[in-house]
């Protein structure tokens, strides 16, 4: 990784830590409880760092095309994201929007 910290099972990123074998996410040392799908999306995004994905994207990597549902289902799981992860989820630091584009993880 580039500016990740990337050592065997575990990713740190900020004050985000995610252990790959255990599926456990910390935030300031914190345990944080995601759900499979959430935590799927935050390792997605740790592992493409400042890489831009449309909401279509991210749906089709992390539900897959033959799931049932659309891709507003990406929103609301980047917010219930933010909720967990950022300080102040209404001005995220780290699972940031661009406009008109998509969504991707700043370190």
């Amino acid at each position: 990784l580039t500016k990740a910290e990337h050592k065997g099972a575990e990713i740190q990123i900020g004050g985000i830590r995610l252990n790959e074998e255990t599926h456990r996410v910390y935030v300031e040392g914190e345990e944080v409880e995601l759900t499979h799908k959430e935590y799927e999306l935050l390792l997605f995004f740790m592992l493409n760092v400042d890489v831009v994905f449309s909401r279509e994207q991210l749906y089709e990597r992390i539900w897959g095309w033959d799931a049932m549902g659309d891709s507003a289902t990406v929103a609301v799981h980047i917010n219930r994201l933010r909720e967990k992860l950022e300080l102040n989820p209404a001005q995220p630091e780290h699972i940031l929007t661009k406009w008109g584009v998509g969504y991707y993880f700043k370190y």
